[in-house]
C-alpha cells in the first residue's frame, strides 16, 4: 500500500485508537499450521501476494527499506509479528487482523484515497478465515542447545529435597514440654543442638499475640480480663477458645485475605509509565477475603485462579466468583506505552509465568524466558513449554469497548476489554448517571468526534490558543478516550454495569515459539505446552482446542505435585511465628534457603492435604501448639548457637505490618469502621489515568486546585495566627500544618493538592485492607511502615525502622486525630486521672501499666503545662508512638 508522508502521520494516530483487546491472539498468530497446501500455494500466489506487492510494499518491505508505524508485510513472521499497534495478520481473526480493517475501512483508510475492489477484499477475507496460509517462511531460526540434559533432571528429582514428594518421618522421643505433634518435631531440633525451649509468656502477651495474628487487631480489654482469669484455670482450653472464636470472626480473612494479596501483586492500577486505574480489582480483593473466611479448600482457591472461567460451576453466582478469581493473573504490572503489541502479549504472559510459579510452587520459571536457569535444573524450552500456556489466554484488565467508537489515549498503546458478570451488583458500584447527564456524555462524544472530522479538512476548532493542529488531535484524542471510558461500562440508563478483571481461553490456541535470547523477532521451533520436566512425572494431556490452563491448574492444586502444599503451609508458618521454616518463601530452588526441619515440613504438608487443604484447620494447629506460646525473651548462649532463631527456642518479636498499626490506631481511638465498605474510590473514578495523588478528571483540576489554594491560604493565615498567641499544643499543631501545607510532603502539597478522590484517604476510618492502593501512589499511612510493594510478589514483607516512623507518629494528621479521638474515648469511659492511665495502657499495649509507668505518667501530668485534654492528647499520642505499640513480644 502506498502511503504520503500526511497518511504515515494520520496512520500512526489512527492505529493508536483502535482497540487491540487481543494482543494475545496476535502472539497467537503464528500457532497455525504452516504447512500450505498446493490449492492453498495456488489462491496466496494468484490472489493475495500481487495485491501485497503492488499495494503495500511501497512503504511496508524491506525492498523499499520503509517499515512505517513498525510493519513491514513481505514475510509471514512479519505479518504475524505486526507493527507499532498489533498483527496485521491474525490467521481465523478477521476483527484482529489489522490489514483487514484497514482495507475495508473500518477505524481508517488504506490504501489512502481509495479502496480494493470488493473481489480482492473477499480474497482477503477467504484467505485469512483460512488461516492465512502463507509460503513466505524465513529460514528457521536455530535452536538453541541446552546443557540441562535428562539426566541432570533427574538426578535433581533424585536428590533434591523440594521436588521429592513428602513423607511421613516421625520426631524422637520427646519430653513433657511437647503437647502437640509441631511441638515433638521443634523439641527434637532443639535437643539435637543442646538448646532449651524458652518459657511459656504470660496471658496478656500471648492473648495480644493471639489476636494480632490472628485478626490484625488489639484485643479488648474485656478479653484481656477474662483470658487473664481462664488462662489461670486451663492454658490449652483458653487458647484453643480464643482460637476457634477468632477464625470464625470476619477479621480473620481480612487480615489473611491481605498476607496473600501481598503475593498475588494486587493494586489497582496498571503502574509503570502510564498509570492506568483498574477500577474493578477491588473484587479481586474481596473474593480473596471471602475465601479466606470460609475457608476455601486451598487446592479449589488455586484452581479458580489459574482457571476459573474453565471450571464447572453450579449457578451464576459461583460462575461470576470464578470469572473474579482469574483476576489473578490480570491484576500485574503492564506497560500500556508498549509500542509492539507482539513484545506487550509477551511480557504480559512472562509476568503470568512467574507470579503462578512463585506464588504457588515457590519456583522461578520466569529466569528461563532468554536462556536455560542459571541455578535450578529448568531449561529454555521448559519456560516456554508453559509461555503457550499463557499466549493461548486472553487477558481483560482494561475497560470494555464503547457503542459510540473505541478511542485509546496517545501514551496508551495496548489496551483490552472486561469481562461482564452473570450476576449484577445489588448496589451500583461506579458513577451513576442522570438521563440529561447520559444525554450530555453521549453529546459530547459526538462533538468531540466532529471536531476530528473538522481538523482532517483543515477547519479550525476552538481550543488551546497557538496550539497546533496536530497538537489539538492529540488533546481531542485523549478526550475521546476518556469520555469513551466513561460511557462504555454504562448501561441504557446511565447506570454502571458488572465487570470484572480476569482471563479466557483465546479462540484460537497452540505452543508457542522459543524466543533465542528471549529476542521477539527471534522465533525457533514451538515446544509442546506443558510444566517444566523437574516439576513433573507425566507430561500435561492437553485436549485440542484448550490452552492447558484447566489442565495446569488442576495439576497445581493437586497433590501430585510435590510443592504446592509444602509452599503453602511454609507462608502460612511465616506468618505465625515470624520466619517460614524456609525462610525464602517464593524460592524453593537452588538459590533459596533450605529447610529448618524438613521433616517437619512434611508433615505439614501431609496434614494440609489430609484436612482438605483447610488453611484455618493449619492455622489452628500452629497456634495451638507449645512452640507458640513461647517467650521472646533473649538468651546469650541459644544465641550464640542459633544467631537467626532458625531452631525456634524463643518466640520472634514481630513488627506489627503497616495495616496492623493503622487498625490499632483506629479501634484504640474508638474510630474503627469495622463494616466492609462497597468497592473502591477507584472504582467511583473509573478507567482513568493516575494523576499526582489523587483520581482526577483533567478538565476539573484546574478549577479544584485554585479552590484549594484558596482556602489553604486562608487557613494558613489562621494557622499563624495561632502560631504567634496559641497555647503551646495549638503552636505545636499549627506549626506541623503549615510545614505541611509549605510543601514538606510532595505528594498532598500545595503543588499537588487532593480532591475527594485523595489516594491517601488519610481522613477514612474503614479497615486498611481496603484502602485503595494504587501503583506509585501507596497511602502514608501504610507506605512509611513497609507497605509491600504492590508492583512485586511479596510473600515476607521489609521490616524497618526508620526517622520518617518516628515522624509519622509525631506529626501526621492522621495520628494527632486519632490520638485527640483516644483521650475523648478515655475521658467517656474513665473518670479519674489513674482509670485514664490504667484504661490507656490496656487499650493500647493489652496489659495494665507497671507502677513504675504509672508513676512516670502522673508525673507528667502534674509537671506539663497542657491543658487536662490537651494533655491526655499528648499522652495518648506517646503511647501510639512508643515502641511497645508497634512490636508483638
Amino acid at each position: 500500500m502506498r502511503f504520503s508522508s500526511h497518511f504515515s502521520w494520520t496512520l500512526g494516530l489512527l492505529l493508536l485508537s483502535l482497540d487491540v483487546a487481543n494482543a494475545h491472539a496476535q502472539e497467537m498468530a503464528a500457532t497455525a499450521d504452516s504447512a500450505v497446501t498446493p490449492e492453498q500455494l495456488t489462491f496466496f500466489e494468484t490472489k493475495i501476494r500481487p495485491v501485497l506487492v503492488r499495494e503495500c510494499y511501497g512503504c511496508h518491505s524491506d525492498q523499499s527499506g520503509q517499515n512505517k508505524g513498525g510493519l513491514k508485510l513481505d514475510t509471514q513472521s512479519a505479518s504475524l509479528l505486526g507493527g507499532d499497534s498489533g498483527a496485521a495478520i491474525v490467521p481465523g481473526d478477521l476483527e484482529s487482523s489489522l490489514l483487514y480493517t484497514a482495507i475495508t475501512h473500518q477505524d481508517f483508510v488504506m490504501p489512502p484515497k481509495r479502496k480494493l475492489s470488493d473481489a480482492e477484499i473477499a480474497d482477503f477475507r477467504t484467505w485469512i478465515l483460512d488461516g492465512a496460509p502463507d509460503p513466505r517462511v524465513s529460514e528457521a531460526v536455530q535452536m538453541p542447545s541446552s546443557a540441562i540434559d535428562d539426566e541432570v533432571i533427574a538426578r535433581a528429582k533424585a536428590t533434591f529435597w523440594s521436588y521429592q514428594t513428602p513423607t511421613i518421618r516421625s520426631p524422637q522421643d520427646t519430653t513433657s514440654w511437647a503437647t502437640t505433634e509441631i511441638d515433638r518435631y521443634i523439641e527434637a531440633g532443639l535437643t539435637s543442638a543442646n538448646l532449651q525451649p524458652a518459657a511459656d509468656a504470660d496471658p496478656a502477651t500471648l492473648l495480644r499475640r493471639l489476636c494480632f495474628d490472628l485478626v490484625g487487631l488489639p484485643p479488648s480489654p474485656e478479653q484481656v480480663r477474662w483470658f487473664e482469669s481462664a488462662y489461670e484455670v486451663d492454658a490449652d482450653a483458653a487458647v484453643e477458645r480464643v482460637v476457634d472464636r477468632l477464625l470464625d470472626s470476619k477479621a480473620f480473612g481480612e487480615h489473611w485475605g491481605r498476607h496473600w494479596l501481598d503475593v498475588a501483586r494486587y493494586a489497582e492500577s496498571t503502574g509503570r509509565e502510564v498509570n492506568m486505574t483498574f477500577p474493578h480489582a477491588w473484587r479481586y480483593r474481596d473474593y480473596v477475603i471471602e475465601s479466606f473466611n470460609n475457608d476455601k479448600p486451598y487446592d479449589e482457591f488455586v484452581q479458580e485462579q489459574i482457571a476459573g472461567d474453565l471450571l464447572p460451576a453450579e449457578d451464576d453466582q459461583q460462575w461470576a466468583d470464578h470469572l473474579i478469581a482469574t483476576s489473578f493473573l490480570a491484576i500485574g504490572t503492564k506497560n500500556l506505552n508498549e509500542q509492539s503489541a507482539a513484545q506487550f502479549a509477551a511480557d504480559l504472559a512472562d509476568e503470568q509465568i512467574d507470579a503462578t510459579t512463585r506464588v504457588f510452587l515457590g519456583t522461578s520459571v520466569a529466569c528461563a524466558r532468554c536462556h536455560d536457569h542459571k541455578f535450578d535444573p529448568i531449561r529454555q524450552s521448559d519456560y516456554y513449554a508453559m509461555a503457550g500456556i499463557f499466549r493461548s489466554t486472553k487477558t481483560y484488565f482494561g475497560n470494555p469497548p464503547s457503542d459510540y467508537g473505541n478511542f485509546i489515549g496517545v501514551q496508551q498503546r495496548q489496551r483490552s476489554s472486561l469481562l461482564l458478570l452473570p450476576v449484577q451488583d445489588e448496589v451500583a458500584v461506579g458513577r451513576a448517571y442522570s438521563e440529561d447527564e447520559f444525554e450530555s456524555l453521549k453529546n459530547e462524544i459526538q462533538e468531540k468526534r466532529q471536531q476530528l472530522v473538522d481538523l482532517r479538512n483543515g477547519e479550525s476548532v476552538a481550543g488551546r490558543p497557538g496550539a497546533s493542529a496536530q497538537q489539538m488531535r492529540l488533546r481531542i484524542n485523549n478526550e475521546l478516550a476518556e469520555l469513551s471510558a466513561k460511557i462504555s461500562v454504562l448501561d441504557d440508563d446511565g447506570k454502571p454495569r458488572s465487570y470484572c478483571m480476569g482471563v479466557q481461553d483465546q479462540g484460537t490456541v497452540g505452543n508457542a515459539p522459543l524466543l533465542v535470547r528471549g529476542e521477539i523477532d527471534q522465533p525457533a521451533d514451538r515446544v509442546p505446552r506443558d510444566i517444566p520436566a523437574v516439576l513433573r512425572e507425566d507430561q500435561l494431556r492437553i485436549p485440542s482446542g484448550s490452552s492447558g490452563r484447566l489442565e495446569l491448574a488442576r495439576w497445581i492444586g493437586s497433590d501430585q505435585n510435590t510443592l504446592a502444599a509444602r509452599v503453602m503451609v511454609n507462608r502460612i508458618w511465616h506468618h505465625v511465628f515470624g520466619q517460614g521454616i524456609v525462610p525464602t518463601t517464593e524460592d524453593f530452588g537452588a538459590t533459596g534457603m533450605s529447610p529448618s526441619h524438613p521433616e517437619l515440613l512434611d508433615h505439614l504438608a501431609i496434614e494440609f492435604v489430609k484436612s482438605d487443604w483447610s488453611i484455618k484447620a493449619m492455622v489452628r494447629q500452629m497456634m495451638t501448639s507449645r512452640a507458640y506460646r513461647m517467650k521472646s525473651s533473649f538468651d546469650v548462649t541459644s544465641h550464640q548457637q542459633d544467631p537467626d532463631n532458625r531452631l525456634l527456642w524463643r518466640a520472634n518479636v514481630k513488627r506489627l505490618g503497616a495495616e496492623s498499626i493503622r487498625d490499632a490506631m483506629l479501634l484504640t481511638a474508638g474510630e474503627l469502621q469495622q463494616e466492609a465498605p462497597v468497592g473502591s474510590i477507584v472504582a467511583d473514578a473509573g478507567y482513568t489515568r493516575v494523576r499526582g495523588e489523587s483520581l482526577q478528571d483533567p478538565r476539573d483540576a484546574r478549577q479544584r486546585f485554585q479552590a484549594t489554594l484558596t482556602s489553604r491560604r486562608d487557613e494558613a493565615a489562621e494557622l499563624m495566627r495561632q502560631l504567634r498567641g496559641g497555647s503551646p499544643r495549638e503552636r505545636l499543631v499549627a506549626r506541623n500544618r503549615l510545614r505541611e501545607l509549605g510543601g514538606g510532603r510532595d505528594r498532598g502539597s500545595m503543588q499537588q493538592p487532593a480532591d475527594d478522590k485523595s489516594l491517601d484517604q488519610a481522613d477514612s476510618n474503614i479497615r486498611s485492607v481496603y484502602l485503595p492502593v494504587v501503583r506509585d501512589f501507596v497511602p502514608r499511612s501504610l507506605e512509611v511502615f513497609d507497605f509491600a510493594d504492590p508492583s512485586l510478589i511479596s510473600g515476607t514483607r521489609e521490616t524497618s525502622n526508620t526517622p520518617n516512623q518516628a515522624l509519622f507518629m509525631m506529626n501526621n494528621p492522621t495520628t494527632l486525630r486519632l490520638s485527640q479521638s483516644f483521650a475523648e474515648r478515655l475521658t467517656k469511659e474513665a473518670s479519674s486521672r489513674k482509670d485514664q492511665v490504667s484504661l490507656a495502657f490496656l487499650l493500647a499495649y493489652g496489659r495494665s501499666p507497671s507502677d513504675d509507668e504509672k508513676r512516670v505518667s502522673f508525673e507528667y501530668f502534674r509537671g506539663t503545662d497542657l491543658d487536662d485534654d490537651q494533655a491526655l492528647a499528648a499522652f495518648c499520642q506517646a503511647l501510639f508512638a512508643a515502641a511497645e505499640f508497634r512490636y508483638l513480644n
